[in-house]
């Protein structure tokens, strides 16, 4: 069993006060996983633990059903689900299967082993509702208004048309990586071939769908096995995020990945970076179908998406009665969701990001630089995290903030602003924002984008130093070299002022301009 019995991200026994939790089981083609949710009605949410493992009900299936020893190895992992969530004490519970068990010639006999004899309350989901629930994983977890997207799983193959944020198609086609690797696949190594005739089969498949068309658009993608592809590309790049959730993958690395693979026995693969054993059998059959969907859909690249079926049907419940369930604005939610699973100061961060751009947008109406929209979003996104670093330890919680931002992500956020975001965090006491290590992800000019932004969240922190808002506005005068920040207060601003003109070093270096900062005089 891999995944293990123990809460990857927090404690299911010890929820915080008002916090439910609802499993999601997903009984899928090859891969069968228990994921736990917690959150709070109409509050955060977060994912507390997971457990995994690879069934393969899929495996060997003929006409008359699925076979004996794949019911036996569904049976096993149902029933440690069903125990596993009566140790953890949680009640509401959503299993869900798809093609494998869809298709099933033996149904009663598959229902009966996915449901833990009954323990479980299973649903077999037809293949517009698992093309749906992966439309709302999609959909809520990153900015996709238009376009399409994709999920290859061990049956089948998911697809749909996104317009205005709104699922318009979908379809789902038999062109599962478990699937295609038995259908045309040598067990041990594949011919060129057999490749050749798997990628004309793909391509038949999807040229029947009139709607995918070569007109080209945003595409994501979700499932295992471009999860896989995607941190494959990522380690043959030595790429300095761990991250796949927002990594492009473009269809050159899914061709130099499909030669790669295709150039070793099975049984050999996995020695391929990032390529887990339990994968490295079907993973080259996926990976073709998934360039067959990219060439259909007129892409040259995909976006990868971490989330898909499970998230979907928790944001169903998350957002009930909202139909269609969509988290308005996928980025602001995903900086709030974090911070509030963090514990964080939230009238301190909604004050220092107020004032962050506040000095911001004052020199830029000073004309002493020109921040776009989103450059403001960034400011304001590090402005509400810069502190969640506080839950580990209030020293050096910079740093602490920086590993939360960067490894815990924000949906809806390329890899560029997440590691402006979590620079910025890092950045916003003791050391200025620097780049290393993660100046690849950077386009020309953050660097200085770093400086600017850094410089107008140190003195937002130092102006709100005691945390009682007591500087409430400010403007900027430009006076020659200097720049003059005037600021309105409650009571004697002194200690504000002294603690932010410690920061004059770092402005002079992101603005070329000398730091003054009084106070207006009250009424």
């Amino acid at each position: 069993m891999t995944g293990g019995l123990t809460a990857r991200y927090g404690s299911v026994k010890e929820p915080p006060a008002g916090a439910r939790h609802l499993a999601v089981i997903d009984l899928g083609s090859n891969t069968f996983r228990l994921v736990v949710f917690r959150y709070r009605p109409g509050g955060s949410f977060q994912l507390v633990d997971e457990v995994r493992e690879t069934v393969r009900l899929s495996a060997g299936a003929r006409e008359d059903g699925i076979q004996t020893e794949a019911l036996g190895r569904a049976r096993r992992a149902t029933h440690l689900y069903a125990a596993f969530c009566r140790a953890a004490g949680i009640a509401d519970i959503r299993a869900l299967a798809t093609s494998a068990a869809r298709e099933a010639a033996n149904r009663d006999e598959v229902l009966a082993a996915l449901s833990a004899d009954g323990q479980l309350p299973v649903r077999i989901l037809d293949a517009d509702e698992e093309a749906r629930y992966g439309y709302l994983g999609v959909v809520n977890s990153t900015t996709l208004r238009d376009g399409y997207f994709l999920d290859v799983g061990g049956g089948s193959v998911q697809m749909g048309r996104v317009a205005g944020r709104h699922l318009v198609h979908t379809l789902s086609r038999p062109l599962g990586a478990v699937r295609m690797t038995e259908r045309f696949l040598d067990p041990q190594r594949a011919t060129e071939a057999q490749l050749a005739a798997l990628r004309r089969h793909a391509r038949e498949e999807l040229e029947q769908v009139d709607w995918l068309g070569r007109k080209g658009g945003r595409l994501v993608g979700t499932g295992g096995t471009i999860r896989t592809l995607a941190a494959m590309a990522q380690r043959r790049l030595d790429y300095p995020l761990p991250e796949v959730h927002g990594f492009v993958l473009t269809a050159e690395a899914i061709e130099e990945l499909i030669a790669a693979m295709a150039a070793l026995a099975a049984d050999e693969r996995s020695r391929l970076p990032a390529l887990k054993p339990d994968r490295a059998d079907v993973t080259l059959a996926g990976a073709v179908v998934v360039a067959a969907a990219l060439e259909r859909a007129g892409a040259d690249r995909m976006e990868v998406c971490g989330q898909g079926l499970r998230e979907g049907v928790f944001y169903e419940h998350f957002l009930a009665p909202a139909e269609p369930p969509l988290i308005p604005d996928v980025r602001r939610q995903g900086v709030l969701n974090l911070a509030a699973n963090c514990g964080f100061d939230r009238p301190h961060a909604q004050h220092v990001a107020r004032l962050a751009l506040r000095v911001c947008d004052g020199m830029a109406e000073a004309g002493a630089h020109a921040p776009s929209t989103a450059d403001r979003e960034l400011l304001w996104a590090a402005a509400m995290l810069h502190d969640v670093g506080v839950m580990v330890d209030y020293h050096d919680h910079q740093h602490h903030s920086y590993y939360l931002v960067l490894n815990a992500g924000l949906p809806g956020f390329r890899h560029r602003e997440l590691a402006i975001i979590s620079l910025l965090a890092r950045g916003h006491r003791k050391s200025a924002p620097a780049p290393e290590p993660l100046a690849a992800l950077l386009w020309p000019g953050d660097e200085e984008l770093l400086e600017r932004l850094g410089a107008c969240l140190r003195i937002a922190e130092q102006l709100e130093r005691g945390r009682a808002r007591g500087v409430h506005d400010l403007r900027v005068d430009l006076d020659g070299d200097a720049a003059r920040l005037v600021v309105r207060a409650d009571g004697d601003p002194a200690i504000a002022l002294w603690s932010a003109g410690l920061e004059a070093p770092v402005f002079r270096r992101a603005f070329g301009r000398r730091l003054e900062l009084l106070a207006e005089p009250g009424p």
